[in-house]
């Protein structure tokens, strides 16, 4: 097998501005990604702030100061609630 040297250093420019192609969308799509993000994220003066936002599970007459529960507890709450409530039906949960 003999490898030819002059044909390896030919192709190098081409491999290079593969590379480079590569190295040019990659950029592009990023740079889309930022202004995407620029401009379809909320203003800081904005209503719907963090801290003013009503979740699903709390409800709108939440109280904002009580503890925030976790999902799993949620989770294992809505399974204590189905388990224990006792109907005709032969439905696992009422939510399927």
């Amino acid at each position: 097998m003999k490898i030819d040297t002059n044909a390896f250093l030919d192709s190098l420019p081409i491999m290079g501005n593969g590379l480079l192609g590569i190295f040019i969308v990659t950029a592009v799509i990023i740079i889309g990604i930022y202004i995407l993000r620029a401009i379809t994220s909320r203003k800081a003066g904005a209503e719907d702030t963090p801290e003013t936002a009503v979740s699903e599970t709390e409800g709108i007459n939440a109280d904002p100061s009580a503890e925030k529960k976790s999902a799993m507890d949620l989770m294992k709450e809505r399974e204590k609630k189905d388990f224990l409530e006792t109907d005709d039906t032969y439905t696992i949960s009422n939510d399927l």
